[in-house]
């Protein structure tokens, strides 16, 4: 079955996502940096992929056919909720090998009198492939609700009120780095 390979790098480590009642000015929360880039497959449950039918929550495993002998060659499990039929299916495959990312902070100011604070996020990719891959760079606005992208080097989409998604083109055996400085007022 034809299936979409994604590779998404969450640079924050889990704990670092939340609801405040106020604003998050400390100025090291969330410095703790991730260095996996997770690889996910994805495919639409319908007619087309040769699929259309409700999916039981469970496990599911993913082989791949061994050009050399022929034969399935176990890639990956996850697990799946409920799935109806015409709904994409998302399936995590664990970390890449030859894919890793590097999150840090390189400004911070906070201006309580005027309620700003003004933070520069430094992401960096490396990909030790021998061919070029994307990946999508999913950082979460953490700090507070009202926030504005003012400096980026990359285009980004917002997919919430708090997550962007940076897709970073990488050369085989290359690097890029995602800079963006953001204000959050309150």
């Amino acid at each position: 079955m034809p299936c979409e390979k994604t590779l998404v790098y969450y640079g924050l480590a889990p704990q670092y996502w939340g609801h405040f009642a106020a604003p998050m000015t400390d100025r090291n929360y969330g410095l703790e940096s991730n260095k996996k880039v997770d690889v996910y497959l994805s495919f639409k449950n319908d007619e087309a992929h040769h699929m259309g039918m409700p999916l039981p929550a469970g496990r599911i495993r993913v082989s791949k056919l061994d050009s050399a002998d022929g034969t399935l060659e176990f890639i990956g499990e996850d697990t799946l909720d409920h799935t109806p039929r015409n709904e994409k299916v998302l399936i995590k495959m664990g970390s890449a090998f030859d894919v890793v990312g590097e999150r840090k902070q390189t400004d911070y100011k906070l201006d309580t009198l005027n309620k700003t604070l003004t933070e520069t996020i430094e992401v960096t990719l490396r990909n030790h492939k021998t061919e070029p891959v994307t990946v999508l760079v999913k950082e979460n606005l953490y700090r507070w609700l009202n926030w504005k992208i003012t400096a980026r080097t990359h285009d980004y989409e917002k997919q919430d009120s708090r997550t962007v998604h940076f897709p970073v083109h990488l050369a085989k055996d290359g690097q890029a780095t995602v800079r963006y400085t953001v204000q959050y007022s309150w």
